[in-house]
């Protein structure tokens, strides 16, 4: 993850590989069309009570844009659409679960209401929605994994190939704002950028090893100062049994551990558990796709 400077509409100019990875959310929707309410009727829920069902649910938000995408287009839909989401992606992580959500919402209704978009206009969608949810599109509605983000994360360059390990994920008991971890970057001085360029090639050339040389966070320079819990949490994670790298995830303040097999990872998943961290374990998007 590479932020370049602050651009002239106030977003940042990153440059970041992404992968996905198969820790995800469960969303189902069902649709019933009503020509005589002249409207979309949202109906969201979700099993977190703390979690909200409006237009602050980027979920929510991505029906109505659906909705003014379909209306722009002469191909209006009424009824009521009832959204339920079962989220196992823990909040306010820099996971983009959220993001993930919106872009199922996206593709859903592209389904449902038989729209016809292709995976690309899609993506253009989504971008009005966030800058990660293109990517999170792309990853759920096409057989890529990985892709290098520019621009504000949504210009999308596909990889073939992604890294082929096993992932702990470590969260602490606390969020971090990612307006004020890219407030302190700002104000941070001179940045030890990573090579993104680097890690893109080696994924290609299928290296795990040059993959993992690559790999960086920029943003770990606030959060990591910021934050010390993340930092220690960051050095408990690369002790861990198996553990060929540890890194933070986005602005934070989740922490990523990298393993060559699942059984380290699962273990290194029980022991934060224990020690009172929200944990998870999960594997490769593209082998678990190979074994259907």
């Amino acid at each position: 993850m590479d932020v370049l400077g602050l651009r002239d509409d106030g977003y940042h100019e990153v440059a970041t590989v992404m992968q996905q990875i198969s820790l995800s959310d469960d969303i189902e929707m069902d649709w019933q069309e009503d020509d005589q309410l002249k409207q979309l009727k949202i109906d969201l829920r979700t099993n977190k009570s703390y979690l909200p069902t409006d237009e602050r649910n980027l979920a929510y938000k991505a029906a109505v844009l659906m909705e003014k995408y379909a209306l722009r287009s002469g191909k209006a839909r009424f009824g009521c659409l009832k959204i339920r989401i079962t989220k196992r992606i823990p909040v306010a992580a820099g996971l983009a679960g959220g993001s993930g959500n919106g872009a199922a919402v996206i593709i859903g209704l592209n389904r449902l209401w038989e729209l016809g978009l292709n995976t690309k206009e899609l993506c253009e969608i989504g971008a009005e929605l966030g800058s990660d949810v293109p990517f999170m599109v792309l990853t759920q509605n096409s057989r890529y994994s990985c892709a290098m983000g520019r621009g504000r994360g949504e210009v999308l360059t596909p990889i073939s190939r992604d890294l082929d390990m096993s992932f702990l994920l470590v969260k602490p008991r606390f969020g971090v704002s990612t307006k004020e971890v890219y407030q302190g970057i700002d104000q941070a001085g001179e940045l030890d950028h990573p090579d993104g360029e680097g890690l893109m090639k080696a994924l290609l050339n299928g290296s795990k090893e040059q993959a993992l040389e690559k790999l960086g966070n920029v943003l770990e320079t606030y959060t990591l100062k910021a934050y010390p819990e993340v930092a220690e949490l960051k050095k408990l994670v690369a002790d861990t049994e198996g553990a060929k790298f540890a890194m933070m995830s986005g602005s934070g303040p989740t922490v990523i551990g990298f393993y060559d097999n699942m059984s380290d990872a699962k273990k290194a998943a029980a022991h934060f558990k224990e020690m009172g961290y929200d944990s998870f374990f999960a594997g490769n998007m593209r082998r678990i796709r190979g074994k259907h």
